[in-house]
């Protein structure tokens, strides 16, 4: 269950950008599962992307979790996105 009422609007913005990649049939979508909602659980939010556009997705991603007052950690960095 997603974390309300953040956690919603916080997929929901990535999902104006890019279509959920359940629903792109132009395989245009960063994600690589989904629903990106079913990726929230309690506070978090954890989204696999296509290692293709994963660095301008991840940069689009931290800079909307920003103006949302979200904290933002990167896995692969293993520390908080400034």
């Amino acid at each position: 269950m997603v974390w309300e009422p953040q956690g919603a609007a916080y997929a929901a913005a990535l999902l104006e950008r890019w279509r959920d990649i359940t629903e792109d049939d132009e395989d245009t979508s960063p994600w690589s599962t989904g629903p990106l909602i079913d990726e929230a659980s309690g506070p978090l939010i954890y989204f696999a992307m296509r290692w293709s556009m994963a660095e301008e997705a991840s940069a689009y991603a931290a800079a909307v979790a920003e103006s949302m007052g979200l904290v933002r950690f990167d896995v692969q960095q293993d520390r908080l996105r400034p």
